[in-house]
């Protein structure tokens, strides 16, 4: 029998190599893309961000961003553009809504492993890659239809693009490049979130100039040409927005940033720890190599003019204290730091003998496995009536995500002692990607028929006509204009569209009892409120016929 030659076998081995690696992607992103469509968008960050670009879609205007028909100037347009030209090409779903989270944070997920391949070794690249799709906080975001996961992209493009531009020489072809997408995606961070996209960068290059103390790198930044490009990519909307709308230069600088930042004007103010128990629990499975990774980044001692893995430390640590300082806090804020610590522990891994791999994997999935196993018995004992109800149909989904974490978590514990760390990662990511799916699903379940309008919108079509008239009293159910397809007239509302209501009162009723006389005189309209609501309402008579409810809502229409 004849022997194959030596080039034949390794050619072989080098197919099946190929192929693993494409079964392995696959997976990946079946894992990754799945469920986009199936769960709901939820109020009210979801239903928000999906409903301004409908309306863009809707008039034709992309210049002024409008909520509910509404002026709202909160956020930059980047994200609306993106989500409108979505629904212009696919029409408008769930999955065409969280698509720029979807493919922001995927995208994300490449540079990672393209930085640390390019920074260190194809296997640190291919370890941040792993830990950076599968920690828990960064792909829950990635999965819904908020501005965070823009930002955080843009922001990691800015910091591993500085840290590829400024490692090598300052005339270079390839460091003017870097340079030249550093500026870029700032200027892109801005339009997707405001001034943080180029404040924390540069807060971080501060920081790392004075605490590595040279100045050598602000002259490779190129400011005068990076300027120009900055302002090239962020002057035309801000310049058409303000010429179209007088006020909102006041309104988005000062009230959305300064405001926002030293106040607890929008009611989001939390301990200084806040971030702490999101970073530990966000990280999972990963928290314990990127908290090692980072520490290891600040003790090394930096042995050239420009050390990555410290610019890297000193950026996670400026976002972290930036926003833990804020008066400000909610848990997504942190999502830029993640990137940043995915490569320190991919770093850290590489350099650490198998056997403490094997350990941390280990009770990196174990220890939050059993506490999500427990998680609703412990909820049941201690917490009140609704929050136990949640947590008994959350029971199935905790289980199952459990076992996953366990399977993974015991496997990457099994392969990682055997020296195999890259089959390792493998084994933890995509068991515990599954169950961050599986969560969201079974969150899905129990949150979507009260923190969506879906059922309630499905029931209310057959009764709207062309003309007919939409209020929404006492409530802003923000999914509901989105699965309407239409506008509603606000009742007795205000809130985040105090500043529109105040520009256009006549979009609004301020109160119930002038929404009442009005009422009375309508031939063609339904009116949402809640359950508590009709109740009053029909005690007060008035002349209501209900067609269409859910869990908290009902919807009635004049008899």
């Amino acid at each position: 029998m004849q022997r194959a030659l030596p080039s034949q076998v390794d050619e072989h081995d080098s197919q099946r190599g190929k192929l693993r690696w494409l079964v392995l992607v696959a997976v990946f992103c079946g894992l990754w893309f799945a469920l986009i469509e199936q769960r709901t968008l939820w109020d009210p960050d979801e239903a928000r961000y999906a409903e301004i670009p409908r309306e863009m879609v809707a008039s034709g205007d992309w210049v002024t961003p409008r909520l509910n028909d509404l002026l709202y100037f909160e956020k930059p347009p980047l994200q609306y553009w993106a989500t409108a030209l979505a629904f212009e090409l696919f029409g408008q779903h769930n999955w065409s809504a969280r698509l720029w989270s979807v493919l922001t944070g995927l995208a994300g997920v490449l540079f990672a492993f393209y930085t640390g391949r390019r920074l260190y070794s194809s296997r640190v690249g291919l370890y941040a890659a792993i830990m950076l799709a599968s920690s828990l906080l960064y792909f829950a975001l990635a999965h819904l239809n908020t501005l965070d996961m823009g930002l955080a992209f843009f922001t990691e493009v800015v910091v591993f693009a500085l840290a590829l531009g400024l490692r090598g020489e300052p005339r270079s072809a390839d460091a003017k490049i870097w340079i030249s997408v550093a500026w870029i995606a700032a200027a892109l961070a801005v339009l997707s979130k405001g001034l943080i996209g180029i404040v924390l960068p540069v807060g971080a290059l501060i920081c790392y100039s004075l605490l590595c103390r040279t100045g050598s790198i602000w002259k490779k930044l190129s400011p005068g040409m990076g300027g120009v490009l900055f302002l090239l990519v962020t002057t035309p909307w801000f310049v058409a927005v303000s010429r179209a709308n007088p006020d909102f230069a006041q309104f988005f600088f000062v009230h959305e940033h300064f405001t926002r930042f030293t106040t607890t004007e929008h009611h989001r103010g939390q301990p200084w720890w806040f971030f702490l128990p999101v970073l530990a629990l966000g990280a999972l499975p990963w928290t314990a190599p990127m908290v090692c990774g980072l520490w290891r980044a600040f003790r090394s001692r930096v042995q050239s003019a420009f050390d990555p893995a410290r610019f890297f430390a000193i950026w996670a640590v400026v976002v972290f204290v930036f926003f833990s300082a804020s008066g400000s806090k909610l848990m997504p804020y942190i999502l830029p730091i993640f990137p940043a610590l995915a490569l320190l522990g991919a770093r850290y891994l590489n350099e650490t003998p198998s056997a403490v791999v094997a350990r941390q994997l280990f009770w990196s999935g174990i220890v939050p496995a059993l506490l999500l196993c427990f998680a609703p018995y412990a909820v049941e004992l201690y917490a009140n009536a609704p929050a136990r109800e949640i947590a008994q149909e959350l029971k199935t989904g905790c289980m199952l995500a459990a076992a996953l974490w366990i399977a993974g978590a015991a496997l990457a514990g099994w392969a990682a002692k055997k020296g195999k760390v890259e089959t390792a990662l493998i084994a933890m990511a995509l068991p515990v990607i599954a169950a961050h799916q599986i969560a969201l699903y079974a969150v899905e379940e129990v949150v979507g028929p009260t923190r969506s309008s879906l059922i309630l919108s499905q029931q209310i079509k057959p009764h709207l006509g062309e003309a007919t008239r939409v209020y929404t009293v006492g409530i802003y159910p923000q999914s509901l204009p989105v699965y309407l397809g239409r506008t509603v007239t606000l009742v007795n509302v205000r809130g985040e569209l105090d500043f529109g209501l105040n520009r256009e009162p006549a979009k609004g009723i301020p109160t119930t009892e002038a929404f009442l006389e009005k009422w009375a005189g309508e031939r063609d309209a339904i009116a949402v409120m809640r359950k508590e609501t009709y109740s009053d309402l029909a005690r007060q008579g008035v002349a209501m016929r209900l067609i269409a409810e859910d869990p908290v809502q009902v919807a009635v229409q004049r008899p």
